[in-house]
């Protein structure tokens, strides 16, 4: 999993926005999954490959456009990024319980260097990084469940304004809170 990830689900859901003020529907979701595409190509040439959650994020992405298309409803495209947060979840969860594995300190171990973000915050020392990886990697999948609520509550009864924000920046308010109660927990914990 790499950091153009957390983008790969919002430039899609932007290229939508703009472009379905300006040209309608139909073009809007053919405009989201051209962008997909072009993410998931910028993914391949910076690191090589795409990682299976990624792969996984672009063929849901490509399903779901694919689905408001044939149905005329861009609901469908909306509730996409819900889609990909509940197996986001549901994949760290098994690898939590199931096979002792931390998916995001894997990650951040994988793409961004324990010791790079150590050294950007002094105060902390590699350990309680790691320790906050490890405990966000059990809370965040709650924390994405409940996200992808609110976004089909809001892909099914607001209008499209409303249900980006609560796409958009929602989930990165989601990541700052899940971040900030994992890394109190953790230092209370020292």
């Amino acid at each position: 999993m790499n950091s153009s990830l957390l983008w790969f689900g919002f430039l899609p859901v932007l290229a939508f926005l703009v472009m379905d003020t300006f040209s309608g529907k139909r073009r809007a979701l053919w405009g989201a999954l051209i962008l997909g595409a072009v993410e998931a190509g910028y993914t391949v040439a910076a690191f090589g490959s795409l990682d299976y959650l990624s792969l996984l994020a672009f063929v849901v992405l490509g399903v779901f456009v694919i689905a408001s298309l044939r149905t005329q409803d861009d609901f469908f495209f909306k509730i996409h990024g819900a889609v990909i947060n509940v197996i986001f979840a549901a994949a760290m969860l098994i690898a939590f319980y199931f096979f002792h594995r931390a998916l995001l300190l894997d990650a951040a171990n994988k793409y961004l260097d324990l010791d790079k973000l150590v050294a950007m915050n002094p105060q902390l020392d590699k350990e309680t990084v790691a320790e906050t990886f490890r405990l966000l990697s059990f809370q965040l999948p709650w924390w994405l469940v409940l996200h992808s609520l609110l976004t089909i509550y809001a892909a099914a009864n607001w209008g499209k304004w409303a249900w980006a924000f609560v796409r958009v920046p929602g989930f990165i308010l989601m990541l700052i809170l899940a971040s900030g109660f994992a890394q109190a927990a953790v230092l209370r914990g020292h």
